[in-house]
């Protein structure tokens, strides 16, 4: 059944309206962005915001450790020698206010898909828009980001002055039996320049949150799941195209730790080979991120596959006995051309559609969607290789297995 003209005018309206839902467009800082002329509505003036917010983390470090002599010596990791520093401000930092506005869009996209190919059935979709409106004033919480804000200003210090610090004298701190003792430069970093990027950090998982908030509560929908649809997700296969908006995020905070381990080894403190385990962990972690509400889809998916097993099955040994009497049983019809039948196609086509069931996956995503994540979660850590095998030689291997 088609959906009324109004129905469709009313789905359009929704997608393209200012009531659409979106994990990006609210919140203090988003308004204050609006405010300070670092964004237009939607999201527009991007690349001011990437090169400003990271410009007031990155570039007072500069100026504090050319004035202190710790810029390019003095201590044993100058500032523009800190590969920890240039992960955490100049790649990571930029790829998390990048990450906005294409999240935004993909995620904005799954939730009208929803709708669209309806999934949500009429009578669910007061439950559907609820949903929407929770997870809004979730993203819009002045209190939610108030306590980000405070929890990074009270954690940063904390975490650089137990553990976090290297135990050598670098640009922001001096190290001696009586702890660390932070330089003017180390002062700007951790009070202010650390904490605006755990504060976005942070912000980033608890739209996370909202977002695995969102999709349970879809989950727990009666919805319109379809064991014979061709994407053999039974309709969701679009949740799996939708991750792909996730993938800056995870290559940023990958870029972080990376950066972090990095520092260690150049120091003498560890190897690479040391980190490997912490590395596997994290990336399953990344990876987890953004594939783990999709398994909320789960039960829901292998009910429909056994529905749909069961359904098409019967479908199918009606139809089989039905061309069998038709055409090998004793009254074989003469005046119908058996090339080209209508009924063999059909009979092919039902054997498709059974096959299309048979494959129906029990996740919203294929492999190609896992593979692909684990590779950007991977990636930022592959220049720690060539701490390992130093690059001569690894062009050499790699040249010795191609030819």
């Amino acid at each position: 059944m088609k959906p009324s003209h109004a129905a469709a005018k009313s789905n359009t309206a929704t997608r393209d309206g200012d009531g659409d839902f979106s994990l990006i467009l609210g919140g203090p800082l988003y308004q204050l962005f609006l405010k300070t002329r670092l964004a237009r509505p939607p999201l527009k003036l991007l690349h001011r915001r990437m090169l400003v917010i990271p410009a007031l983390a990155w570039l007072p470090l500069l100026a504090l450790t050319l004035l202190e002599g710790h810029a390019l010596g003095g201590v044993s990791v100058p500032f523009l020698y800190d590969i920890e520093t240039y992960a955490r401000f100049l790649v990571a930092m930029p790829l998390l206010i990048l990450a906005e506005p294409v999240v935004h869009s993909w995620t904005r996209e799954v939730v009208w898909q929803f709708r669209e190919r309806g999934i949500v059935p009429a009578e669910s979709m007061p439950r559907f828009q609820a949903a929407i409106d929770s997870a809004m004033r979730l993203r819009n919480s002045v209190t939610a980001e108030l306590v980000l804000l405070a929890t990074v200003f009270v954690l940063a210090p904390w975490l650089w002055q137990h553990g976090m610090a290297l135990r050598t004298d670098t640009w922001y701190a001096t190290v001696d039996a009586g702890g660390v003792d932070l330089t003017r430069a180390g002062g700007w970093f951790v009070h202010v320049s650390a904490p605006m990027f755990q504060f976005l950090l942070l912000r980033w998982w608890f739209r996370l949150a909202i977002w695995w908030r969102f999709l349970w509560q879809m989950s727990r929908l009666p919805l319109e799941i379809k064991a014979a649809h061709p994407d053999r997700a039974g309709g969701l296969g679009f949740m799996g195209d939708g991750v792909y908006g996730f993938m800056p995020v995870l290559f940023a905070q990958g870029a972080v730790v990376s950066g972090l381990i990095a520092s260690r080894v150049l120091t003498g403190a560890r190897t690479a080979v040391e980190f490997r385990s912490e590395i596997a962990l994290l990336i399953l972690l990344l990876v987890a991120q953004v594939l783990i509400p999709m398994l909320f889809f789960v039960p829901d998916l292998m009910a429909a596959r056994r529905d749909g097993l069961r359904r098409y099955g019967a479908l199918a040994a009606t139809y089989v006995r039905e061309f069998e009497n038709k055409w090998l049983g004793p009254g074989i019809p003469t005046t119908e051309a058996l090339v080209g039948n209508a009924d063999v196609q059909s009979l092919a086509d039902m054997a498709g559609s059974s096959d299309v069931v048979r494959e129906m996956r029990p996740v919203p995503f294929d492999l190609r969607v896992l593979v692909q994540l684990v590779v950007v979660a991977a990636a930022p850590f592959l220049p720690l290789v060539l701490t390992v095998i130093p690059l001569a030689e690894l062009l050499k291997r790699v040249v010795e297995m191609v030819l």
